[in-house]
């Protein structure tokens, strides 16, 4: 009887060792079921005690706004551009045209030999005034009855045609001059003077280089960032460690299906005829984004297939999914509902259950202990 009642004793013994260790070991989780009752173990109810509660530090939600840099490669073109070709089939008898000379519009690239031309217009002036004085003294006569209907009509069609015919002497001989159709920088000339040419015969390349347009193409996801008159920066490798201003000026009306992609002209004021068409350009624009609540990586928390931050609201933890939309210098940028100011758990977080007691170590919530 004495040996049963021993063994007994040394089997309740152990249970009840073992019962306290496992006690121990779930202390937390005891803690937070008496805290999820409004009390603490032990008492019938009151504030919960901040020794149950988890131990958290914390961080605020700042409002960041989600820029972004684009940086694409493009090829420049002047601001006007044309191929200067020969008005018509003749002899150059002057010629202007030298790589770099500038010229403003109107004035005379070259001139093809127009002695006939010349002829031909002081015999249509001739003409006219003839024409010109039949038709004065036949409507003298009209008018005091003496000249017939028939004879003026015909006066009057041979003065008209007489004005024609000057009109077209005059545009032949002004189609044996080149002139410059806007101001610009001639090429390379492909002609010289006393050459004969044929109309419409390349002559030389003639730009208007005061700006420089640089084409990109732009990706659909960002084109509503981009806007006329947005800056942008701008290097080319002629002239290194050197970045120049310019703008966007035109967005095409059109997004490719193939690349998903929208052609955007950006301009680079070239007033010191510091670049050539053709060269290419490297363009960097800085994107400006809508503003978002932001959170420390540390804070971000993945399960259950979706992204989540547990947020501390008059000391009880609560979970907020999010959407992530950037990261940025320690910081994820997130779409979800959170404010600016929010304090939200970066450290501690493996113990969190959804309405649990915390005990915020950094009371200021700013990170710091």
């Amino acid at each position: 009887m004495k040996r049963t009642a021993f063994w007994k004793q040394a089997i309740l013994s152990a249970m009840l060792l073992a019962g306290a260790a496992l006690g121990w070991q779930n202390r937390a989780e005891l803690g937070a079921l008496w805290a999820s009752f409004g009390a603490e173990p032990g008492q019938g109810g009151g504030v919960v005690s901040t020794s149950n509660a988890a131990p958290v530090i914390v961080d605020q939600v700042r409002l960041m706004r989600d820029d972004l840099t684009f940086s694409a490669i493009g090829t420049g073109f002047a601001l006007k551009s044309v191929t200067l070709r020969a008005p018509s089939t003749g002899e150059i008898v002057e010629f202007n045209i030298a790589p770099g000379r500038k010229f403003r519009t109107g004035d005379v690239l070259l001139r093809l030999k127009d002695i006939d031309q010349r002829l031909a217009v002081a015999l249509a002036e001739a003409r006219l005034a003839q024409a010109t004085l039949a038709q004065d003294r036949y409507s003298r006569l009209q008018d005091s009855g003496v000249a017939a209907a028939a004879r003026m009509e015909e006066v009057q069609t041979t003065y008209e045609v007489a004005t024609i015919e000057l009109e077209k002497a005059k545009a032949d001989l002004d189609d044996r001059v080149l002139r410059a159709p806007f101001d610009g920088v001639a090429g390379l000339a492909t002609v010289e003077k006393g050459e004969r040419v044929n109309e419409a015969e390349v002559v030389a390349s003639y730009d208007d280089r005061s700006q420089i347009l640089v084409e990109f193409d732009l990706p659909e996801a960002l084109l509503s960032r981009v806007s006329p008159g947005l800056a942008v920066s701008a290097s080319t490798p002629s002239m290194e460690r050197q970045r120049f201003a310019g703008t966007i000026t035109a967005i095409d009306s059109r997004i490719a299906a193939v690349t998903r992609t929208a052609r955007v002209r950006a301009a680079i004021d070239n007033s010191d005829d510091k670049f050539r068409p053709g060269a290419s350009f490297a363009l960097t624009l800085d994107l400006p984004g809508p503003t978002y609540p932001s959170v420390p990586e540390l804070a971000l928390q993945f399960s259950r297939g979706a992204l989540h931050v547990w947020r501390v609201n008059d000391g009880i933890a609560e979970p907020v999914e999010l959407r992530m939309v950037r990261r940025r210098a320690g910081r994820v940028i997130v779409e979800g509902p959170l404010d600016e100011g929010d304090a939200v758990v970066v450290e501690g977080t493996q113990r969190l259950r959804p309405g649990i007691a915390v005990n915020v170590l950094n009371a200021r919530g700013d990170g710091s202990s």
